[in-house]
């Protein structure tokens, strides 16, 4: 028998040899894990906005509007306005939410008129907009004009490539469903056309800040099985858009 036979021969019986047990490091202490979430009487969206850790954020307007997703709701002794206005505190935002469904909920409202009714709105659009300017003064234009024409004509191209850059926010009117209170929250998007944010062509507006309202939400949890679950209303934290910006598609 050759020597590369021997070799692997002798490998063969290795392997086939039972495995001493070698002590090794002990292994790592397991992390305390919380105690398993109860059941919710909203969909899972809801559950993780009510229950969740502020590095895990939630995407605007993501809860499910399903009815189907929710399996049990307020009976009209819990829909007390007083009450649920008390429980609510100061957080309820007349621009941002309504018990009834407000007129003219389907139409659109451009942000200059959105802007003059919360401060949220202003300070974003003006954040952007300062932002934009700072770029735009920092553009080295071409000097294609007269020396004496340079100024006005420099100015007025910033100020044209600024209200491109501009991002508009609208708004429409949601009903939430009678597992939220108030049910009825404005919604702000981005505003979306056919023309380009960018010069040239090319970008569109985006997201670029979200703040938190917040609601009151009918949660429900399993005390034991078998039985009823117990509801109560909650505050949780509904994230909605407070300003765009001009970005990469």
């Amino acid at each position: 028998m050759d020597g590369a036979h021997r070799r692997c021969l002798l490998l063969l019986l290795l392997c086939l040899l039972p495995q001493q047990s070698i002590p090794g490091p002990p292994p790592p202490l397991a992390e305390p894990q919380e105690p398993p979430l109860p059941p919710s009487g909203t969909a899972d969206p809801s559950a993780r906005i009510l229950r969740g850790r502020p590095s895990a954020p939630v995407r605007p307007y993501s809860l499910s509007l399903s009815p189907e997703d929710y399996h049990y709701y307020p009976k009209p002794r819990h829909l007390r306005h007083g009450q649920l206005r008390r429980l609510l505190g100061s957080a309820f935002d007349p621009f941002w939410m309504a018990t009834a469904e407000p007129r003219r909920r389907n139409s659109s409202i451009l942000e200059d008129t959105l802007e003059t009714q919360s401060r949220d709105l202003a300070d974003g659009a003006g954040r952007y907009r300062r932002k934009l300017w700072r770029e735009a003064e920092g553009l080295e234009l071409p000097a294609l004009v007269p020396p004496e024409l340079q100024g006005a004509v420099s100015h007025s191209l910033r100020q044209w490539l600024v209200e491109q850059a501009a991002c508009r926010l609208t708004s429409s009117w949601v009903d939430l469903g009678a597992v939220f209170w108030p049910r009825w929250v404005r919604h702000t998007a981005c505003e979306t056309g056919p023309r380009s944010c960018s010069w040239p062509p090319g970008m569109g507006c985006r997201p670029a800040q979200l703040t938190h309202i917040k609601l009151l939400a009918w949660h429900c949890w399993a005390v034991q099985q078998p039985g009823p679950p117990r509801c109560a209303w909650r505050q949780i934290p509904y994230p909605v858009v407070a300003a765009c910006k001009c970005s990469c598609r």
